[in-house]
């Protein structure tokens, strides 16, 4: 990451305005995929860009929006500039709006032990250790691409308390979400609710267990809209010698089967990171193919 403080005379002229603080991040990926279907290669840069600042009351406020270029599945070779998203705080109480995720992508425990290959999103095949909903689309994520959830984005408050928080999210006809996380130890715990108006929706169960070098966690989902459409997810992470491996099984009625995958990274150091991956699903979606895919490749921070 680099940081570039601005502190030009005409910020100093603001009355009572303190110097922004402006950050600028890149991140990119090179791979192979081989599937049932074909073998391809996928590349892709972000450039984001985040502000943030201080009232002269305390208030905390800040900004962010996302660059990506890329060839690949759903990656347009041209590059996109996304929606912005904006928050104010008062350190209890964050109020969030535009292209964000919403309650449950925020404090639902739905990440919990971390992503396979890329990240975490049912979105691509390379993906293994996949989110039970999202592939429907039952909850609301930032898009990197989009103007993000809803017409116009949603509004999110999100509130710190002790050792829980708590998130609602909602807004321009989009879904109304409720999610909140405790710590329990070495465990966390949470919870999330969509009321479905606009996606479909339901109930998560999500829980996260620290176990020093190894992390396992498990998330349930049940659908709203359907009698006994219940999923799940169970992942793990192992640290093994300077590397990690990571698996995951999921039983994911939202997409349409059984899934399961393991993993392996090796930092490289310098912000760089190799990746082998495989994964195997029952169902096909937009941008992936039943049955195995290998997948591998580098990611790099900068």
């Amino acid at each position: 990451m680099k940081k570039v403080l601005l502190t030009t005379s005409a910020l100093t002229l603001l009355a009572g305005a303190a110097a922004a603080d402006v950050t600028v991040g890149a991140t990119a990926r090179m791979g192979v995929i081989h599937d049932s279907v074909s073998t391809r290669t996928e590349n892709r840069m972000r450039i984001n860009v985040s502000g943030s600042g201080e009232t002269d009351g305390g208030l905390t406020f800040g900004a962010f929006a996302r660059f990506q270029s890329g060839h690949g599945p759903a990656l347009g070779a041209t590059g996109v500039m996304n929606g912005s998203n904006v928050w104010i705080s008062n350190g209890t109480m964050t109020l969030s709006m535009g292209n964000i995720g919403g309650a449950i992508d925020q404090n639902g425990g739905i990440y919990s032990v971390g992503g396979c290959g890329f990240s975490s999103s049912t979105n691509y095949e390379q993906y293994c250790a996949n989110v039970i909903g999202q592939g429907n689309a039952t909850f609301a994520s930032l898009s990197s691409g989009g103007a993000g959830p809803g017409a116009n984005g949603i509004a999110r408050v999100d509130f710190a308390l002790g050792s829980a928080n708590v998130s609602v999210s909602g807004g321009n006809a989009y879904d109304t979400e409720l999610a909140a996380t405790f710590s329990l130890g070495s465990a966390t715990v949470s919870v999330g609710f969509d009321n479905g108006v606009g996606l479909g929706g339901g109930t998560y169960i999500s829980a996260a267990f620290d176990l020093g070098s190894a992390n396992i966690g498990i998330t349930g989902f049940q659908d709203r809209t359907a009698a006994n459409n219940t999923s799940w997810i169970l992942k793990a992470r192992f640290a093994v010698g300077s590397g990690n491996i990571g698996v995951f099984a999921a039983d994911d009625k939202i997409s349409g089967g059984n899934r399961y995958g393991i993993n392996y990274t090796q930092s490289l150091g310098g912000g760089a990171t190799a990746y082998v991956s495989v994964s195997d699903q029952q169902f096909a979606g937009a941008f992936s193919a039943a049955g195995t895919t290998v997948a591998a490749g580098l990611t790099f921070g900068f």
